[in-house]
């Protein structure tokens, strides 16, 4: 069986329902399991997302080789999702916004290396990270399967919202997570830094690019219309800013509002690029309909949620 079987959208999308099927237990996993066990499945967990991460053929992969289209046909769908003059999304954040995965990446490897070599089963931390563990490796799980189905291959009828729907996983996942965190007491500066910090961005971040990802799946649709698209992007950017401002005020979550800031204000950016890219373009285009409103309304959500 070739790896592309493996990663078929009948096999992706039945893994995708079965990690949604253990969210509700997840929390409870590791908490009676050795204290190796803890460890090793977290550490694991970030390995396969980084193996899978890694693996070319996603839809972002096209960024490196499209360059500037001079017509429709030569644009990507990468392209359509972007920023540029075929951009079709209107929830397009500028290029700077996906510099947070270095900070994500590398902040969790330290967290699972200095768990796996530093904590032991006595440690005061180890009842929290047990009840991370089960949220975390799943987060992890979807986050693999997020990089299986965001490809073109899954722009097909309705396996092209496989990928939106792996990152929400990755968010509600996280969530489970950050809620435990959130409420703990007595967390150092250092403890939270190495071991929880990470998650917080992760968690805040995933929950924007799931309505980049939406709106982006959405808008490379044949048959949508510039209404359409439009009406998705403003709501997709008042949900976010709903989200970031009650989260951060019902767990007292400061990160995760900044990174949903983060996110709105790299939406307002790319929308100004768009609206430079169009000068001259039909006003009523997919893409350009609700442009110049979207920009400040992502810029409204930034300030709201930072």
């Amino acid at each position: 069986m070739s790896l592309s079987s493996l990663t078929s959208p009948p096999v992706i999308g039945a893994l995708t329902a079965g990690c949604y099927a253990s969210l509700p237990a997840i929390q409870g996993w590791f908490q009676n399991a050795d204290w190796v066990v803890v460890k090793g499945a977290n550490l694991a967990a970030y390995g396969l997302s980084f193996w899978a991460v890694s693996q070319p053929g996603r839809y972002d992969s096209q960024a490196k080789i499209s360059g500037n289209p001079t017509s429709p046909a030569k644009a990507t769908d990468m392209d359509r999702m972007g920023t540029g003059k075929y951009g079709r999304t209107l929830v397009p954040p500028a290029g700077w916004a996906f510099a947070i995965w270095g900070p994500i990446f590398i902040g969790e490897f330290v967290m699972v290396a200095s768990q796996a070599a530093l904590m032991d089963e006595g440690d005061s931390l180890a009842p929290l990270i047990r009840s991370i563990t089960g949220p975390h490796v799943l987060a992890q799980c979807f986050q693999s399967l997020w990089t299986a189905s965001f490809r073109p291959k899954y722009n097909n009828g309705y396996w092209k919202y496989l990928s939106a729907l792996n990152l929400a996983g990755i968010a509600l996942s996280l969530s489970q997570c950050h809620e435990v965190f959130a409420s703990a007491e007595n967390i150092s500066t250092k403890d939270y830094l190495v071991n929880f910090l990470p998650l917080a961005l992760h968690f805040g971040w995933t929950s924007a690019a799931t309505l980049v990802n939406l709106n982006g799946m959405f808008a490379l649709g044949q048959n949508v219309t510039a209404k359409q698209v439009t009406a998705l992007g403003h709501a997709s950017v008042v949900a976010a800013t709903t989200l970031g401002v009650s989260v951060t005020l019902t767990r007292d979550a400061p990160v995760y509002g900044g990174v949903i800031a983060w996110a709105l204000a790299a939406v307002s950016a790319g929308i100004a690029q768009r609206i430079e890219a169009t000068k001259g373009s039909d006003p009523k285009a997919i893409g350009v309909l609700g442009s110049k409103p979207q920009r400040y309304l992502s810029l409204a959500g930034a300030v709201l949620c930072a």
